[in-house]
């Protein structure tokens, strides 16, 4: 029997809610590239070089994106109100000089391949695949083997990401179904793929809206699909964690033998298991896949808040994690001590005291707070590092991330210091700094480099 939310949840319910789904409004400005190339025989149709930058702006009124093009990286201060506004731009994976994602109206069922024009600067829709469902997640292998989940179906899509052409359905027929609620609905948020042995990894979320926590269930599941034959193989489980999410760029973490590291969320403190009594599945963790198996390691869970000091937090988040070299990963994590204003509110929340100005509060604290550092983590020796230059962040919301010419980019907010962009670290001298600030514009979102 679920225990009933703390004072925690209802804050916790209302801005995961709010903030770590994908707005689904309808575009108010883009260009679409249909037809004939306009452009003189021979030339690329789309820009290979340069940058795509972007924000999110939220008002009464809902959500909106600005999204613009620049040729050389953003440096300084940015204002973004000089570009194209949308209300959805959220492409969940690049490759090389495009990005993918849900389209652009956000109302559509479909698979979109976002591109910079050549002739207009403008972002456009170069290409999309119609769905049966909305997008869950997508991720490119190569440049004719891409790979799509959509929502609350338990199949596999495979595509070409250059022809933007439909290949097969790859089913799961035994894939776990948790249907412990009337609502239930089971989807793959994160797609890992290992080149080792060309096999997909689809961690299941499965969520009701007739309970609290955003993870209904007790243990992960992980479908296995081997690409050589096109079909489904099994399912791992691992036994005591929950919701395996990263949020952000939804990056996979691979070694370079084939090790994979699945990063779980835990349930923010929604199944009432708060503090340093939780249990451990209820907090995150990092669960390993050892190279050349597709079990679980059962003796490999990686709690880096715990080994940093935090142990004691009334909830703990980890988010934004990516691989880098040599079983080196970057996260941004939990790295501060409970705010005695959250705790006092909560108190409130938990009485039925508190006022909506007092609840507004609570919500702009818990977001907004920068209480996350950005952390190095070493993977085999289960060690955390904070990264000194990088600033505290506030990493509930947004802690994109990427790593482009053997650096990494890592988003960092501060509404209390006006940080509000992105900072470069070298993993080669262990130093960051920031190389732009959004100014004008909303929160920073993406930074996407386009390459050949």
């Amino acid at each position: 029997m679920k225990m009933k939310p703390n004072p925690i949840l209802a804050l916790l319910i209302a801005t995961v809610l709010l903030l770590s789904c994908e707005p689904e409004e309808v575009v108010t400005e883009i260009v679409v590239f249909q037809g004939e190339n306009p452009n003189p025989p021979g030339e690329v149709p789309y820009k290979t070089e340069g940058f795509i930058v972007s924000s999110i702006v939220q008002s009464a009124a809902g959500f909106s994106y600005f999204v613009g093009y620049s040729e050389d990286q953003p440096v300084g201060n940015l204002d973004l109100t000089q570009f194209n506004s949308f209300e959805v731009f959220f492409p969940q994976t690049t490759y090389k000089n495009f990005a993918f994602g849900g389209p652009s109206n956000g109302q559509d069922q479909s698979l979109v391949r976002y591109a910079v024009d050549n002739t207009t600067n403008q972002i456009v829709e170069a290409g999309a695949i119609p769905l049966t469902a909305f997008l869950s997640q997508v991720l490119i292998i190569d440049d004719e083997i891409g790979i799509y989940t959509i929502f609350d179906t338990p199949s596999l899509f495979v595509f070409n990401p250059s022809t933007m052409q439909f290949i097969q359905e790859i089913p799961m027929p035994e894939a776990v179904q948790v249907e412990a609620f009337p609502d239930q609905t089971n989807s793959y948020f994160h797609l890992i793929y290992r080149e080792q042995d060309n096999k997909v990894f689809l961690p299941l979320t499965t969520n009701s809206n007739l309970t609290p926590p955003f993870y209904d269930a007790t243990d992960i599941y992980v479908e296995v699909v081997d690409l050589n034959s096109r079909s489904w193989e099994k399912t791992a489980v691992f036994q005591g964690a929950t919701y395996p999410l990263t949020r952000g760029m939804e990056n996979p973490i691979i070694d370079e033998q084939g090790n994979i590291y699945i990063t779980t969320q835990g349930q923010y403190s929604l199944d009432g298991q708060i503090g340093p009594t939780a249990n451990p599945g209820s907090r995150p963790q990092l669960l390993k896949i050892p190279a050349g198996d597709t079990d679980f390691d059962p003796d490999y869970t990686f709690n880096p808040i715990n080994t940093l000091g935090f142990n004691t937090l009334v909830a703990q988040l980890m988010t934004g994690t990516i691989y880098g070299a040599n079983g080196t990963a970057y996260a941004v994590i939990t790295a501060s001590n409970d705010d005695p204003r959250i705790l006092e509110l909560l108190g409130k929340v938990g009485a039925g005291t508190i006022t909506e100005q007092e609840f507004n509060e609570l919500v702009d604290l818990v977001l907004n707070s920068p209480t996350f550092r950005w952390v190095k983590l070493d993977l085999n020796a289960q060690t955390v590092a904070i990264i000194d230059d990088i600033p505290f962040t506030a990493g509930f919301t947004y802690p994109f991330s990427y790593q482009y010419d053997g650096k990494f980019y890592f988003q960092v907010f501060d509404p209390t210091t006006n940080a509000n962009g992105y900072y470069e670290y070298d993993p080669e001298t262990d130093t960051s700094f920031n190389i732009y600030n959004v100014t004008a514009g909303g929160v920073a979102t993406h930074f996407i480099k386009l390459e050949e």
